[in-house]
Formats: structure tokens, sequence, C-alpha cells
């Protein structure tokens, strides 16, 4: 999720490249409505939002979707700013912007990996496991 049109195609085309399948959401509210109606493994949070920040959006996700089988999607946190205690609260993982392929393919896998969701498909041991995000 993240409020500008390049930064989500670059986005889609490293997950893409990772093995994910892709939505994107543009804001807080199209994101929350993606999650209402169909289950991720991953969602990847831009902070800084217009309307409905970053913060709000992954808090609205993570209570919405905390009683599913699954338990919810992983969370994680990308911003251009420094990542603060509070973002622990709502996220499973914080990615500094800009980063590269392999940041935010380690950035996955950490996340995954502390959140170890029930169904998820399982790693290729070369990089991240695979699944939906948004």
């Amino acid at each position: 999720m993240d409020d500008d049109s390049m930064n989500r195609e670059l986005l889609r085309r490293m997950l893409v490249r990772l093995g994910w399948s892709v939505d994107d959401a543009s804001d807080g509210r199209a994101a929350q409505a993606s999650c209402e109606h169909a289950s991720y493994d991953l969602v990847l949070v831009d902070l800084m939002m217009p309307g409905i920040d970053g913060m709000a959006t992954a808090g609205a996700i993570r209570a919405a979707t905390k009683e599913a089988a699954s338990g919810g999607p992983c969370l994680i946190a990308a911003s251009g700013s420094e990542r603060r205690d509070d973002h622990d609260a709502v996220f499973d993982g914080f990615l500094g912007k800009p980063f590269i392929l392999s940041e935010l393919a380690s950035c996955i896998e950490a996340a995954l990996k502390c959140r170890r969701q029930p169904g998820l498909p399982p790693s290729r041991g070369d990089g991240p496991a695979t699944g939906s995000a948004i």
C-alpha cells in the first residue's frame, strides 16, 4: 500500500520477482477494503499516507483480521523516516526507504519467521516464502 503510483509499481515488480501474487492499494481505505474481501499473507504499508495514515490502517487491518484462522496477514511498515517503538505494537517488520530487492526479501523473511502463520506457503530456501500480498 502506497499513495505513490511509481512506488506501488516498483514494489509490485519486486514482489512478483520474489514469487508473490500481488494486489495493490493507493490508500488506507482501499487496503482495508481489500483485506475485508481477500485473505493476504503479507501487507506492506507505507506509513506516510494522506487521509488514514499507515499506523491507523495497519491497526484496523490487525483488529479486523485477528480472529481469522491464520491470525491475519504479516504486516510490514515501509517508511523513509526512522523506526519508532510504537511500530512494534502493530507491525511484524520495518523496511526503511529506499530499499533494494535483497533488503525487501530479507525483511519479508525475517517478519514471516517471527510470525509463522499456519497455512503460509513454506520458504523455497533461497528467499522468502511466497503467497499473496497487498
